[in-house]
C-alpha cells in the first residue's frame, strides 16, 4: 500500500472476532424523526457522544447527525456523521471529492469502490489538515447514498474518523475499523438519487441505453443524438452521442478528428482544448471490448463568456464507432452539475446496447 508521511492505509482488520467484541461497542443513532437518517456504527469502547441533534453546518452545506469523541487521558480520536440532501444522481465519491475540496482536506490515501449493484463508486479516503494553529489532523472518510423518499433526490451521506497526525500510528486500525463498520438503518428500495429512464435506439430491437429522468433526449440526425440537462431554461450539461460506419473511418483518432471538426470552424468565437487521446482499459461495458480512447480538455467562447469542462470517449460498437462527448460546468462548490454530468456520462456508457441490425 501507498503511504504518504508514512501514514498507513490498512485496509483489512487484524482483530479477532473475539477481540473485536471486546474493544468495540455499536452505537444505533435513532434521535433524528426521520427513519432515513437513522444509522448504526461500530466505535471504539471509550468513544462516547458527543452531539447527536441535527445541526446545519451552512459554510460546508452539510447537516450534523452524531459526533462522538474520547473523553479520557489517551489520545483523542473523533468521529462525526453528516449528509446532505441533493437532488441530482452523482457518484458518492464525487460528492465526497466535493466536500474534502471545500473543507480544504488534502488527500494522501484513497480508493474507490464500484458497487456490485451499479449504483456509483464509492469512495475511503485519507485526507490530512494543517489548522490555522498549525495543528495536523489525519481524519479518513467514506460515503453511503439513498434515495429521499420525503424529497426525492438522493441522500448522501459521509461519516469520518479523524485524530492528530502525531497520534494516527496508535490509531490508524481503530480509525479504519470504524470508517468501514457502519450502514443506514431504513434503507429505501431505491438506490439511485432519480429513477431512471431507457433511451431506444431502434424500434425493431433492445439496442438503447439508460439515463437519470432529469435529463431531455432529442435526435438533431439519424446519426446523432443530443442529451441535455435543462431546467428552467438554464443548461448546466449536454452529452452528444454521433455514429460513424467503420467502413468511413478507421481509428479512433479519425473519429476524434471528425468530430471536433465543428469546433475550429466556429474559431475564433469557439475554442476547444484537449490534451491527447489516449487509450484506456474498457472498465464500463464488456460490450465495447477491451480498450476505448479517451480525453479531456476545455472548450472557451469569448463571446458567450464560457468556459466549459469537455470530455469524450471513443469506442467501437459492432460495425461503427460512437463518439460520446460532455461539454458542462467545471467542478464547483455551488452546484454539483459537474458530478451530476459525469455520473449521467457513465450511465450510458455502463448501460449502452446496440444489437445487429
Amino acid at each position: 500500500m501507498n503511504t504518504e508521511n508514512n501514514y498507513a492505509f490498512p485496509v483489512v482488520s487484524n482483530y479477532t472476532d473475539e477481540e473485536a467484541r471486546s474493544n468495540y461497542w455499536k452505537c444505533q443513532y435513532t434521535s433524528a424523526d426521520k427513519k432515513m437518517l437513522h444509522y448504526w456504527v461500530v466505535l471504539p469502547n471509550r468513544l462516547k457522544p458527543a452531539e447527536l441533534k441535527l445541526q446545519n453546518i451552512a459554510e460546508v452545506g452539510l447537516i450534523n447527525i452524531g459526533r462522538y469523541s474520547t473523553n479520557d487521558n489517551l489520545p483523542y480520536m473523533e468521529v462525526w456523521a453528516a449528509y446532505e440532501r441533493c437532488q441530482w444522481e452523482m457518484n458518492p465519491s464525487d460528492w465526497l471529492f466535493n466536500k474534502l475540496e471545500l473543507m480544504g482536506e488534502k488527500i494522501i490515501n484513497k480508493r474507490l469502490i464500484v458497487n456490485p449493484a451499479g449504483n456509483g463508486v464509492f469512495a475511503d479516503v485519507l485526507t490530512l489538515k494543517t489548522h490555522s494553529s498549525g495543528d495536523e489532523v489525519v481524519s479518513r472518510y467514506t460515503v453511503q447514498k439513498d434515495y429521499n423518499p420525503e424529497e426525492s433526490g438522493g441522500n448522501y451521506f459521509l461519516i469520518k474518523a479523524a485524530c492528530a497526525s502525531r497520534d494516527y500510528p496508535l490509531l490508524a486500525n481503530d480509525i479504519y475499523f470504524t470508517v468501514v463498520n457502519w450502514d443506514l438503518m431504513h434503507r429505501s428500495n431505491l438506490a439511485f438519487a432519480e429513477l431512471l429512464q431507457t433511451v431506444s435506439l431502434s424500434d425493431n430491437n433492445s439496442s438503447g441505453f439508460k439515463i437519470p429522468e432529469s435529463w431531455q433526449v432529442k435526435p438533431l440526425s439519424e446519426t446523432r443524438l443530443v442529451i441535455e440537462h435543462t431546467l428552467n431554461g438554464l443548461n448546466s450539461g449536454v452529452i452528444n452521442l454521433c455514429f460513424y460506419s467503420q467502413e468511413m473511418l478507421f481509428t479512433e483518432q479519425d473519429v476524434f478528428s471528425v468530430s471536433i471538426k465543428r469546433f475550429h470552424d466556429h474559431q475564433p468565437a469557439v475554442k476547444l482544448t484537449t490534451d491527447t487521446l489516449k487509450t484506456i482499459p474498457n472498465e464500463f461495458n464488456a460490450f465495447f471490448g477491451e480498450t476505448l480512447a479517451t480525453c479531456a480538455g476545455e472548450i472557451v467562447s469569448t463571446e458567450e463568456k464560457i468556459r466549459a469542462f469537455y470530455q469524450c470517449y471513443v469506442f467501437s460498437v459492432g460495425q461503427l464507432w460512437c463518439y460520446a462527448e460532455l461539454v458542462g460546468k467545471h467542478r464547483n462548490h455551488k452546484s454539483y452539475s459537474y458530478e451530476a454530468n459525469k455520473r449521467c456520462l457513465e450511465i450510458i456508457l455502463s448501460s449502452f446496447h446496440l444489437e445487429k441490425f
